[in-house]
């Protein structure tokens, strides 16, 4: 399986359960490919499947190996595609959480810093 196949693949896997968060994927995933469209004239068709790793850490190039390692880190903002944390994100989320009691729990493994806190605050809430 190529990685451009495993990044559609684990959108489709968490449409399975959660529509609503595949679809905040997507959005910030064809945000980011259209960016590097318009600033870097790479096309869909034109994204690596991976790139050197050092310049894959470093944020410095697109590559689909990057995107599916995003969606595996249940990198929410998808800081790991060089976006920040904004208010429409945090709003979503807060959606999210109370139409999905599922979405994130005390077992959501994530490295975000931001995720762990609010699962810290639901945990505190109940």
């Amino acid at each position: 399986m190529s990685w451009q196949e495993y990044t559609v693949f684990l959108l489709e896997s968490i449409g399975i359960y959660n529509e609503d968060l595949m679809w905040h994927y997507y959005k910030k995933i064809k945000k980011f490919i259209m960016w590097h469209k318009e600033k870097m004239g790479i096309d869909l068709q034109d994204i690596p499947e991976t790139a050197e790793t050092k310049l894959e850490n470093q944020k410095k190039v697109i590559s689909w190996r990057r995107i599916a390692r995003a969606i595996e880190k249940n990198d929410f903002y998808l800081k790991k595609l060089s976006f920040g944390q904004t208010k429409t994100d945090n709003e979503t989320l807060q959606i999210l959480i109370h139409k999905w009691d599922n979405l994130i729990n005390e077992t959501t493994k994530t490295d975000d810093k931001t995720l762990i806190k609010i699962i810290e605050n639901i945990n505190d809430e109940y």
